[in-house]
């Protein structure tokens, strides 16, 4: 591992010295002052004429530095952008490639070391490396600082006196050379300095300004030895090439970002972390680069609805007990319960809820693994760890806010892994330009990289964090005829007035008059479809049964039987008292729907797949691995895929020995 120190000496000094000391490790030796043996200022003539070039305020620059006195050469990338006060520089040294990111806005230098990853946090107001760019401060706040115009950055025609010292040629370029005498008391250095600029008459790729070509600097510097200073002599050359300003420099926000992946300790949170909302729904594509693999999952999540449901296909290279076909998932926590639903051969297995998932946790202090749902914080991993704000980085084309934080807790039960998590989020004028106003944000990918376990990527499609329906999370395929009710009931009342402005909104409006008269869960009352005749709104509706069987929630939502449900919802629309109230304008009254009395009546149509089969459909845990590995690589974050590949490769399992599906009891839970 590179030492923090040697990372630090890495970035340099751009014009005078790399291996210059600081003068903070010799403030106790009086400084020696201006050495006229090398120069003097006062014999140099500032030339009035020619012209001096003029320097552009953004620009991109490579640096070939050559240190006879040290007989070895370092290159340098330059970026440079005085407007937006913000700059950058890339230094190669000896096999070292490292990173100088300088943000004034935040007073911050941060350096990283391109091999091995390591980020340090430097005060740009305390750096020894503000030499290179400068950091003036006002009287009022010395802490706040800027950084030097370009002339002050390249310690040329920013008032020190320069001598025009005539025509020369350079690499075969017609240069104009001046030449200035400066002393450093930073370092109680005196040098000659040497500039070398193209002609005006000599075109460049620029062809606006005339561009630096080389610079030499040769002088002294007087170091401490004991209670005295002694010289020690210094000559160095530096070559420039590639100087592009202006557009041609292409300097973009990520020019002066740290490296995706990079973590930066004690980095300050100039941007806080959003916060999810609590229901949301979006489409993920997932990118294993390791094994070459991309997946596709689709999720809907609602914390107060207590449901998540997803979308998924599972991995044909692995056992999946469900098939290979489209698969649904719906999880309810309200019961502890999931339904794993075939669409397409309207096959359905309920089973109680894996608390390794990736919308699951195991609570806290249960010995018979008892689940609850992930809180949305949870469920993008925002818990239990600090995210430090990263910068701007574009993702499909997006500018997006970018945060980044290492975890030691993931994946779950192991220890000794890290892992990095890099989320992008969308920045906020680039959502509000379509419409959309959204309080979380718009998640664009998450960039997961584990030690010994691999790289995961998550593209994020058609987020949305509107309120669910509750018809997104159907479980009516899991009932036979046997347990549920299908029915239709009237509503006096015009369709075109009450039910066109806003169907879902009347929809939900039917659900809630159901609720309370049937005294059913939400998730019971399934399959709702609305129609109308010249004088009635038509409702028909299927009532489910109780849960096929005991989940592993500590408090299940105790739930009516069905009979007694369809019982109580007949007698209410019997006796006048089952009323449907639908605000269709917010600004007036609810407009209010009485049930025919003796409308409800059973119906013919059939809702879903009516196939004859067990009530109670539990999986053993090797059923119950089977399914995780048939979703190694296509489930969200967290749960399935890269999971599934730290166990596999540990020679472990998904699913504890002491789990209580492996209880014979779960077999006759009623």
């Amino acid at each position: 591992m590179v030492s923090k120190s040697h990372i630090r000496s890495v970035i340099t000094s751009l014009v005078v010295c790399t291996y210059i000391c600081s003068i903070n490790a010799q403030a106790q030796v009086p400084l020696h002052g201006l050495d006229t043996n090398v120069c003097n200022p006062s014999a140099i003539l500032n030339s009035k004429t020619p012209k001096k070039p003029s320097l552009s305020e953004t620009y991109r620059l490579t640096v070939e530095c050559n240190i006879q006195n040290k007989n070895y050469s370092t290159d340098y990338t330059e970026y440079f952008d005085y407007q937006n006060q913000r700059a950058a520089v890339h230094q190669w040294e000896e096999g070292f490639h490292a990173y100088g990111i300088y943000n004034y806005a935040s007073n911050e230098m941060y350096t990283v070391e391109a091999q091995t990853g390591v980020c340090t946090v430097d005060s740009l107001s305390s750096s020894s490396n503000t030499f290179l760019f400068g950091f003036k401060t006002s009287a009022t706040n010395p802490k706040v600082g800027r950084m030097f115009s370009a002339y002050g950055a390249l310690r040329f025609g920013n008032g020190t006196n320069e001598q025009y010292m005539g025509r020369s040629k350079i690499r075969g370029m017609q240069v104009d050379h001046w030449k200035s005498c400066l002393y450093w008391s930073s370092m109680d250095a005196t040098m000659n300095v040497h500039w070398y600029f193209t002609a005006p008459d000599w075109g460049m790729a620029d062809g606006k300004h005339q561009v630096p070509v080389r610079c030499t600097v040769d002088g002294n510097i007087w170091e401490a030895k004991g209670s005295t200073r002694t010289a020690r002599k210094f000559t160095h050359t530096y070559e420039f090439s590639e100087y592009l300003t202006d557009d041609m420099a292409q300097l973009t926000t990520t020019t002066f970002e740290t490296p995706s992946g990079v973590i930066c300790p004690g980095r300050k949170d100039t941007q806080p972390l959003p916060t999810p909302a609590t229901a949301f729904k979006f489409t993920s594509e997932i990118l294993t680069p390791d094994s070459l693999t991309i997946g596709f999952i689709k999720e809907w999540y609602d914390q107060k609805m207590g449901l998540v449901r997803y979308d998924y296909v599972p991995d044909s290279q692995s056992v999946s007990p469900f098939g290979y076909g489209l698969l649904t998932q719906v999880h309810d926590f309200n019961e502890g319960i999931a339904y794993v639903i075939d669409p397409a051969v309207g096959n359905c297995t309920a089973q109680p809820i894996d608390g390794t998932g990736f919308d699951a946790k195991f609570v806290v202090g249960s010995n018979n693994m008892k689940v609850r749902i992930r809180t949305p914080a949870e469920f993008f991993y925002f818990d239990k760890t600090q995210y430090a704000y990263e910068g701007v980085k574009s993702v499909r084309g997006v500018d997006c806010d970018v945060y980044i934080t290492q975890r030691t807790d993931w994946p779950p039960n192991t220890s000794g892994y890290k892992s990095t998590w890099e989320w992008y989020f969308a920045k906020k004028t680039w959502v509000q330009s379509t419409g959309h106003t959204y309080d979380f944000g718009m998640p664009m990918m998450l960039l997961l990289k584990a030690d010994g376990i691999g790289t995961y990527i998550y593209n994020i499609y058609q987020y949305d964090e509107e309120q669910r329906s509750i018809w997104e999370f159907d479980t009516s395929k899991c009932y036979n005829y046997t347990d549920k009710h299908d029915f239709i009931f009237r509503l006096p009342g015009s369709y075109q007035k009450v039910v066109a402005p806003n169907l879902q909104l009347f929809k939900y409006s039917a659900l809630l008059a159901i609720k309370n008269v049937a005294s059913v869960s939400s998730v019971r009352i399934a399959n709702m479809q609305v129609d109308y005749d010249a004088n009635d709104i038509i409702v028909s509706v299927s009532i489910l049964g109780t849960a096929l069987i005991t989940g592993n929630v500590q408090t299940p939502v105790t739930q009516i039987p069905l009979s007694q449900a369809v019982t109580s919802l007949t007698n209410a629309i019997n006796q006048g008292k089952f009323v449907v109230k639908v605000a269709a304008d917010p600004k007036s009254n609810p407009i209010t729907l009485k049930a025919r009395p003796f409308s409800l009546t059973p119906t013919t149509i059939k809702f879903g797949y009516y196939k004859p089969g067990p009530k109670k459909t539990v999986y053993s845990t090797g059923a119950v691995v089977g399914l995780a590995v048939g979703m190694a690589v296509f489930a969200f974050v967290l749960g399935f895929g890269a999971i599934y590949m730290f166990y596999k490769r540990n020679g472990g399992s998904f699913v504890k020995s002491d789990n209580p599906m492996d209880n014979p009891a779960y077999e006759n839970a009623s």
